[in-house]
């Protein structure tokens, strides 16, 4: 009789350390679409570096950042979060091809993940390959951010349909939302 009220749940991959205190993170702490959260160590082991890259992403130091996390990640490769922060440091600094892999390693450890998805189109676009993000970008769906969700929708349709849109203003126009909405929130 349960069994038909409340069917039962498909079982999760977790972690000791994430079952323990994954319920009690903070709104904010959970991910949002316009930033990475922050990475959590499964193990202690480089928990300093880690710790050392956290404040150098927050602070907008993203090359030191980015060299932190890679650190951090030879020794979690597992740290989709940590992978995420990297992509994005590496995306600030101009290096599509890196952030690019980063982000595909994202996605391949969470399976769906907006903020990847969000700013692998991005740097599809900065690449000149916008053409590519179209695809990307419609795997990104948020209803909360219904701001950033039009922008996206809107620049994929003019892509769509304008053989000579702008790339690069595409990819403009979405971090303009992106910074707007941070903002707000």
């Amino acid at each position: 009789m349960w069994r038909k009220i409340c069917p039962a749940k498909k079982s999760q991959k977790l972690s000791r350390r994430g079952f323990l205190f994954g319920g009690f993170r903070k709104k904010e702490d959970r991910e949002q679409a316009q930033s990475a959260a922050k990475p959590i160590a499964a193990k202690e082991v480089n928990l300093d570096t880690l710790a050392e890259a956290n404040v150098a992403y927050e602070n907008g130091r993203f090359e030191e950042a980015a060299s932190k996390y890679k650190e951090f990640i030879k020794t979690e490769p597992q740290n989709a979060d940590a992978r995420k922060r990297h992509g994005h440091c590496l995306y600030k600094a101009g290096k599509y091809i890196q952030a690019k892999v980063e982000f595909e390693r994202a996605i391949r450890i969470l399976g769906k993940d907006n903020f990847s998805y969000l700013y692998l189109g991005l740097l599809l676009c900065r690449a000149g390959a916008g053409k590519k993000a179209i695809p990307v970008w419609k795997l990104y769906f948020d209803p909360e951010n219904i701001t950033l969700q039009r922008e996206i929708n809107l620049q994929i349709a003019l892509i769509e349909s304008d053989p000579e849109a702008s790339f690069e203003d595409a990819a403009n126009m979405v971090e303009q939302v992106i910074e707007e909405t941070a903002m707000q929130a």
